[in-house]
């Protein structure tokens, strides 16, 4: 881990971190942490990233948000989550965000008056996220730096599938979670982005013939293979995805070929077509589409696992 001279990036420990007993060890916490307006990030251990870059700052992230920005009809996916986390009021419902990437739930959370804590591998994840305003943890969800029925509510949105350890990571989740709480943990299905994966596959098969676009969230973790995971931790696992799923209405070629480019480090090494030709085929080919209908759809399937 490279070395960050300013001090906020200064680690308030390099050990585990315990807390005295007392009726809420959680909050000790984050108070500890809230009270350090300069030491904004504590850094539980030594932590790596994979692919490194993906993750270095917070643009890949963003291209792809972007993207999900040009819904049509706009579906607040945020909101949607965390409804089905059954919150409680802002003194005694302490949230945790695993995986809190540049602090979109995080801000969220801070909009409706609760609090909470996020962690992530990634520093330049965590550097995004600061605007949230909620204390922040260098962290990796397989060894969560918290005591036991700590939280009264964990998110786990859009990560599982980037953890090679996912029974030991979901029995931290379910480690750290108070009794009578809620874990939520969001992925994609199958079928997730279909049009675009199809462009994509069209591109990388010029030079590399049936290579399919496996996505960790349509195929490590998804909303048909999740379940089994979760159930090794919780005792209460059920599926609950969108009555009406988010569609992405594009009329900018630009802004797919930006997703594309986005996961350049997932996907490059496994063909030797360069993968600027990939973007440049997918901008090409929705612009295409733009010209003759007016417009490039892709359909998003994404749902929640309510664990408990």
């Amino acid at each position: 881990m490279r070395r960050h001279d300013n001090d906020a990036w200064t680690a308030l420990s390099t050990h585990s971190f315990s807390l005295s007993s007392g009726p809420d060890p959680a909050m000790q916490l984050i108070d500890q942490l809230a009270s350090s307006p300069r030491r904004w990030v504590w850094q539980a251990r030594r932590v790596s990233l994979n692919p490194r870059s993906q993750y270095e700052t917070e643009s890949n992230l963003r291209a792809r948000q972007r993207f999900w920005e040009s819904q049509r009809p706009r579906f607040d996916f945020f909101g949607w989550a965390l409804g089905l986390a059954d919150l409680r009021d802002s003194q005694d419902g302490l949230v945790l965000d695993v995986g809190c990437g540049n602090g979109a739930y995080l801000t969220e959370l801070t909009s409706l008056g609760h609090r909470a804590a996020g962690i992530d591998l990634s520093f330049g994840m965590l550097s995004a996220a600061r605007s949230a305003g909620q204390p922040l943890v260098n962290a990796d969800v397989a060894r969560l730096p918290f005591s036991n029925e700590s939280f009264a509510t964990v998110l786990a949105p859009h990560m599982l599938y980037h953890v090679e350890d996912r029974p030991t990571a979901a029995r931290e989740l379910r480690r750290v979670l108070r009794p009578g709480g809620t874990c939520v943990v969001v992925t994609n299905g199958r079928e997730h982005m279909g049009a675009l994966r199809k462009l994509i596959e069209e591109a990388v098969r010029t030079e590399t013939p049936d290579w399919e676009m496996r996505n960790p969230s349509t195929h490590v973790f998804s909303l048909e293979n999740g379940a089994e995971v979760l159930r090794q931790a919780f005792a209460d696992v059920s599926l609950v995805v969108p009555e009406d799923p988010p569609t992405v209405v594009l009329t900018d070629g630009q802004i797919a070929a930006d997703y594309v480019a986005s996961i350049a480090d997932h996907y490059q090494h496994q063909t030797d077509l360069p993968w600027a030709d990939v973007v440049e085929h997918v901008r090409r080919r929705v612009e295409e589409t733009i010209g003759e209908e007016g417009e490039f759809r892709v359909s998003g399937v994404s749902g929640a696992f309510v664990c408990r």
